[in-house]
Order: C-alpha cells, then sequence, then structure tokens
C-alpha cells in the first residue's frame, strides 16, 4: 500500500505541510507585488488577511531574492 504525496512530494501529515485554518486558507504569509490577489510563487491569494502570523512562504521569499530557477 502505498502513501498519496502532495507537491513536492511530502506526505500528506508531515510537520512541514503548512496546515489549513477555518476559512481554508493555507497557513503561509505570501508575498505579493502588483497584483494584490496573485501572489509572487502563482498562488491565488483573493481574499488572504494582510499580514498573518503564519510563516513565510519559501518560494515567495526565493522569488523576492531574485533566486528562482
Amino acid at each position: 500500500m502505498s502513501t498519496r504525496t502532495l507537491p513536492p512530494n511530502v506526505a500528506p501529515g508531515s510537520f512541514s505541510v503548512p496546515r489549513r485554518n477555518e476559512d481554508g486558507f493555507d497557513e503561509l504569509c505570501h508575498l505579493v507585488e502588483e497584483d494584490p490577489d496573485t501572489a509572487l510563487c502563482g498562488e491565488d491569494v483573493t481574499g488572504y488577511p494582510w499580514n498573518p502570523p503564519w510563516p513565510l512562504c519559501e518560494a515567495c521569499l526565493a522569488i523576492s531574492a531574485g533566486r528562482q530557477n
């Protein structure tokens, strides 16, 4: 029996998968620039709270630092 994984191949019960809050949002603080409804990582952040007390999205941080490939 295999365990289904989520991109990027992280086990669903892993501690490194962001939790979801009661509103259904991943508990990650995304960074936005020009379009306030789209994060730098491409995530649709329409309706997300501003400046939540969650960890910063690592993909957004890498893109803002110019480290995307």
